[in-house]
């Protein structure tokens, strides 16, 4: 490991998808190298600018200095020392990232849309999917990159255990998202997924760790609150607004992880967690086919084992009849090789 760390730029637009893909994405470089990192929030003043800084960073042999940057990107003034490589998620900040790239001569990565902005602008672009694009940069991936860590989970997961008293209990993790990404959720669905949760923990004898999200609404809390028996909540936690919220130990104290299938972040740190997982979905149901074809791929693969709440509730015991595959080793590990090869020694850094 290299005595000097490496400075990182993560240019973020405050998405929690994105920021959470790019905290994977350095959870990988911090594998192999000592890292400083630099979260720069980047914000497009208005929509016109993506034209202009598609076309101007496609057609331009030079870009300027980076301090014109602030024309089109409500932002912070970058940091004086500069850094080694830059990283972000989501296509608006794909903009800055090439600028800043460009002008200051250092790798970067991105993962997200392009919105036809020339990959030739990037070092590594990371692709989910099955067959591999054709531009050189393109790194594929089955996963998206999560910071989610299995020693983190293990640690963490066993004092909330010790805390709460749940030594020789059976603990089940529910991770609940809402209407997004093509899934709707009705107050039946609501209503069926409390009962689910009832059935499930009296005939296991399980009890749950509840952790809702920015999207679940009050609508859900209340029905899951009147609806599952007291007796069967090990503990909740309920989105609140600036209150960030550890998932940690949640995954971690879990035997099993129980996950609405409309969030592809929470299935990424489901998976992440090395442990078996349930997707649920509601009724409902029109996810764009990309999106589709992801969830079911997880599926395919065993990562996850997918049902409709309606089915599961008229059919429980295929919780135990569905075997999920949970992951043997971390994505981050091989991420983290193929970083190092592409970013640091196709480029002569350290």
């Amino acid at each position: 490991m290299p005595v000097t760390s490496l400075r990182v730029w993560v240019l973020s637009d405050n998405q929690p998808g994105h920021y959470n893909v790019s905290r994977g994405i350095v959870a990988a470089l911090k594998r192999t190298r000592s890292v400083e990192e630099y979260w720069l929030p980047m914000q497009l003043r208005f929509g016109a600018a993506r034209n202009l800084l598609r076309f101007g960073l496609n057609h331009m042999s030079s870009v300027p200095n980076p301090k014109h940057l602030k024309l089109f990107y409500a932002m912070p003034t970058l940091p004086e020392q500069g850094c080694d490589l830059i990283v972000s998620t989501g296509g608006k900040t794909s903009f800055a990232n090439a600028w800043l790239s460009k002008s200051l001569s250092v790798p970067n990565l991105f993962s997200g849309s392009l919105r036809r902005l020339s990959p030739e602008h990037f070092t590594v672009l990371l692709t989910l999917g099955t067959v591999a694009p054709t531009a050189a940069a393109n790194l594929l991936l089955e996963l998206p990159p999560s910071a989610i860590d299995r020693s983190v989970l293990d640690s963490q997961g066993n004092k909330l255990r010790q805390d709460m008293h749940l030594h020789d209990q059976r603990i089940y993790t529910l991770l609940i998202g809402g209407d997004g990404a093509g899934y709707q959720y009705a107050d039946h669905d609501w209503q069926q997924l409390g009962e689910l949760l009832n059935v499930l923990g009296e005939r296991y004898q399980a009890r749950w760790l509840l952790m809702g999200s920015r999207r679940s609404g009050v609508v859900a809390r209340r029905i899951l609150e009147a609806t599952v028996k007291p007796a069967l909540i090990a503990n909740s936690v309920w989105y609140e607004k600036d209150k960030p919220v550890d998932i940690a130990a949640y995954l971690g104290a879990a035997e099993q992880i129980f996950v609405t299938e409309d969030s592809m972040t929470m299935l990424t740190e489901a998976i992440y967690s090395q442990r078996p997982v349930i997707s649920l979905r509601p009724a409902s149901v029109v996810p764009s086919q990309r999106y589709e074809a992801m969830v079911q791929r997880f599926s395919d693969l065993r990562w996850i084992c997918r049902f409709e709440l309606s089915t599961l509730l008229a059919d429980p015991e295929q919780v135990a009849v569905q075997h999920c595959q949970p992951l043997r080793e971390s994505p981050l590990d091989s991420l983290a090789i193929q970083l190092e090869s592409r970013l640091f020694h196709r480029n002569g850094y350290g």
